[in-house]
């Protein structure tokens, strides 16, 4: 063995007496039976130990796991905030240089509308003179009044009908996929 030790002893040993034995004292006197006895009794306050600290890791890991979790739900939601801030921004520059067909947007709440009787579409002024040149020829616009509202953005437009009415207006689109996405990262694990 690499690690022994020798000794060179002038004389003889006459006897030999075991001080310590595995971490135990041990008294003159006592059996092997008692050895093993508390030996037994060390092993069980290990084991008592041992589970304490699986169980205190267990605990942990737990509390980490939620942490982890929380913490990939509040970041999916600023990414999703974050996504609506950025297509807010893009809409608002598109809007500003008149980057917009107008008619897409009076041909998509028409679509929502509950009936295309008696409509009366209510457009920003800009909107309107454009608009009015399509309402001469027979397509969708020929049926519906076209009227100027300056309370309503570039862009956008208000239906109303005997129905109910309804509005094609950005911060409300934006406002409904800001509700799209946080249920949906909220469904998420």
């Amino acid at each position: 063995m690499p690690d022994m030790l020798t000794l060179k002893l002038a004389m003889p040993i006459d006897s030999i007496k075991v001080i310590e034995s595995q971490g135990m004292a041990v008294e003159p006197g006592t059996s092997p039976a008692d050895l093993q006895g508390e030996a037994q009794d060390k092993l069980e306050i290990q084991k008592q130990r041992y589970e304490q600290a699986m169980q205190a890791l267990e605990a942990s890991a737990e509390k980490l796991h939620r942490i982890y979790e929380k913490m990939i739900v509040e970041h999916r939601q600023a990414i999703a905030k974050l996504a609506v801030d950025i297509a807010r921004k893009i809409l608002a520059q598109k809007v500003k240089d008149g980057d917009y067909q107008i008619e897409s947007i009076i041909q998509e709440a028409l679509n929502n509308s509950p009936t295309r009787q008696n409509v009366v579409v209510r457009l920003n002024p800009q909107d309107l003179a454009q608009c009015q040149q399509m309402q001469q020829g027979d397509g969708v616009f020929a049926s519906v009044k076209l009227v100027a509202d300056p309370d309503i953005g570039p862009a956008q437009c208000v239906i109303d009908t005997p129905k109910g009415k309804v509005e094609a207006l950005i911060e409300e689109h934006l406002e409904q996929v800001t509700r799209a996405l946080t249920k949906a990262v909220q469904a998420k694990p």
